[in-house]
């Protein structure tokens, strides 16, 4: 089966002691030796010399799915060698970026001021890439007006870089694989995913005196619906109605009341998902598409369903700016017991809660109005599909559970302001403070 191998097991053991680390051993040494591609196994052990990680426990599979990142790669390009190890576990274990935690989520959730981990930040210019000084185009120092070497990054740099790499989570278990006994959350095999509250969402430097996002557009300028414009990029999800690049309720996915972005079979983005009931795993729009019925009334979408099957619809690479005017107020369904908070009302990124004209500003209970569950809008979209039913938008108390139950809520735009001010501390490091209504 070209997979097998022994691992630990509560249960009747077979191997014992050291063996495990030889079996380790002995699948890597068979590889290396007998396989046809002798020139790809070189470069990769090359590659595993520079990219390092240190095997902590006996098991085999995780070990060797590392290394298979150096052999896919072994022709290729550096840049995709280094995506795919700083996903990977055990490089998180071995510099010690996994669950590493912004220091917004650590102070909203203790109060403590914490600091990114810096410790992969650091590794990944000085051991994996760039070095610690620059150098000419023939490899040599680069020198200042005193004769002396330029380094490449200060630990200003460092500190900024590493909250790049805060948020890196290990999947929950899963079978067929190796993994430790009765540990949910130790699945070494699968790439890492980003936990959305524990990363830092603010800017990071490079090192060319800019930030990282400056060669990506606004987010506010991306084209009205560009989920139709040429370049829209689609990933297939089969029969799973939940985005595996976004969250959404689990409930989503089996409660029957769930109203789904259904494409209709006269929509031209219909045509090119469907494809003849040819299903490719990426579609990327060749060409912009007029809306059709619904797609009319959104102002993006998450999850389309197509004959049944899912696609996600993948925003491209944008930068949201942390300083801007005219910031709207954001409120959670009280019982959520969220902070509230402000956002761009030019973004797509709240939901409508509507309330009465004539209701007064305390126990107000909002509705909804939307296309489908999960819908993010803009607020003039809110402000728009609230005015459709009579209704406005307004400091509501709750989202009316009779109606909508409490799973399909999250953020609500409502109609006050927010304004957006700076906190500076005496080393220069900047703080957003929302200052709400």
């Amino acid at each position: 089966l070209g997979s097998i191998f022994d691992l630990r097991s509560p249960y009747k053991r077979t191997t014992f002691g050291g063996n495990f680390e030889q079996q380790r051993e002995v699948v890597w040494s068979t590889i290396v030796l007998f396989e046809d591609d002798q020139l790809c196994q070189r470069m990769a052990w090359a590659l595993a010399q520079i990219l390092v990680v240190v095997a902590g426990s006996v098991m085999t599979e995780p070990f060797v799915g590392y290394y298979d990142i150096m052999v896919r790669n072994c022709f290729g390009n550096y840049r995709d060698v280094l995506r795919e190890i700083s996903y990977s576990p055990l490089m998180a274990e071995h510099l010690s970026y996994l669950d590493s935690r912004s220091h917004a989520y650590v102070y909203e959730s203790n109060g403590q001021v914490t600091y990114a981990d810096e410790n992969f930040a650091r590794e990944i210019m000085q051991l994996f890439t760039i070095g610690l000084v620059w150098l000419n185009q023939d490899g040599t120092p680069k020198l200042d007006a005193n004769g002396k070497q330029i380094e490449v990054y200060s630990n200003e740099d460092i500190m900024s870089f590493a909250r790049a790499w805060t948020g890196f989570r290990k999947y929950q278990d899963r079978g067929n694989i190796e993994n430790e006994q009765a540990c949910s959350t130790c699945n070494r095999q699968d790439p890492m995913f980003i936990d959305k509250d524990r990363r830092d969402v603010f800017p990071k430097s490079d090192l060319l005196g800019g930030y990282i996002g400056d060669r990506y557009p606004l987010c506010v300028d991306l084209p009205d619906k560009m989920f139709l414009r040429k370049g829209a990029k689609y990933r297939f999800l089969g029969s799973n109605p939940l985005p595996e690049l976004m969250e959404d309720n689990d409930k989503f996915a089996t409660n029957p009341t769930i109203k789904r972005m259904i494409l209709d079979s006269g929509s031209g983005l219909y045509t090119k998902l469907y494809n003849n009931g040819v299903y490719l795993n990426t579609v990327i729009l060749s060409n912009n598409y007029d809306c059709f019925l619904d797609e009319c009334e959104v102002d993006t979408v998450r999850v389309v369903n197509v004959e049944g099957l899912y696609y996600e619809y993948v925003r491209p690479a944008c930068v949201e700016q942390s300083f801007y005017n005219g910031a709207k107020k954001l409120v959670k369904n009280r019982t959520g017991n969220a902070p509230n908070t402000c956002a761009n009302p030019r973004l797509p990124t709240a939901m409508e809660a509507c309330c009465p004209l004539d209701a007064s500003i305390s126990r107000i209970k909002a509705t909804r109005n939307y296309i489908y569950d999960g819908e993010r809008m803009t607020y003039g979209r809110a402000n728009k599909n609230c005015a459709s039913i009579g209704r406005k938008l307004c400091d509501f108390e709750a989202i009316d559970s009779s109606i909508v139950p409490e799973f399909k809520t999250g953020y609500h735009w409502t109609a006050a302001k927010c304004s957006i001010e700076i906190k500076i501390d005496q080393e220069g490091h900047v703080a957003i403070v929302y200052n709400i209504e």
